[in-house]
């Protein structure tokens, strides 16, 4: 068949409920019990499998942890920080435990490349680190909030332990996900011309975005 032959055209319906789901969606840190449903749950992870996976490697895992298993990953998290500053104090050992407690149930993403695979390593990290965005999404999406977090301190042995992490495998931190105890104003839209640009035939030209 040419190249030049008439491609087909698939016809597909608006969602302008869809992009405002996208639209709206921010990150809130002010969460509380309950904490997603069974159901919902299901869906949000479901949801974390969808992303761009050139060669459907699915290079991630999930582990999700609530209720009285965040004491471990308090416990492992204040491991990893005394294993990387052994002089931190009391109160910062015990500031960074509060953070397996700051929701009511946390998905904790691990990347889980295929080692010396043809499909370069950073794809597969590409497409693990999406699925942080996608989870979150999956939250708003149900009414839920969430708020990716992170450690500096994330391959300190009793942490790699209690994860499981393989040595090419890493943490890219963890979704925190419950019911929004603060609603939060409003993202002022980022301006697209200051992170857009338009490729032209001889060059880069500025990007306008359509008035309303």
């Amino acid at each position: 068949m040419s190249l030049l032959s008439k491609p087909v055209v698939v016809a597909r319906t608006a969602s302008t409920e869809a992009i405002d789901v996208i639209l709206s969606r921010r990150s809130n840190a002010a969460l509380v019990e309950p904490g997603p449903t069974a159901e919902q749950l299901a869906q949000i992870l479901r949801a974390g499998t969808t992303v761009p996976d050139h060669g459907a490697l699915r290079p991630y895992r999930f582990l999700v942890s609530e209720g009285a298993a965040r004491e471990r990953v308090g416990d492992a998290l204040v491991a990893a920080m005394r294993e990387a500053r052994p002089d931190a104090s009391p109160e910062a050992l015990e500031k960074v435990k509060l953070k397996a407690f700051a929701a009511p149930l946390q998905v904790l993403l691990i990347a889980s490349p295929r080692v010396g695979h043809k499909i370069a390593e950073w794809e597969q990290l590409a497409s693990a680190s999406c699925t942080g965005y996608a989870v979150a999404l999956a939250a708003h999406a149900l009414g839920l909030g969430a708020a990716w977090k992170n450690v500096p301190f994330d391959r300190g042995q009793a942490l790699c332990t209690m994860l499981g992490l393989l040595p090419h495998e890493r943490l890219l931190g963890w979704i925190n996900i419950g019911h929004i105890a603060r609603e939060l104003p409003a993202a002022t839209p980022v301006d697209l011309a200051t992170v857009v640009s338009v490729l032209t035939s001889d060059g880069i030209a500025s990007y306008e975005a359509p008035s309303k």
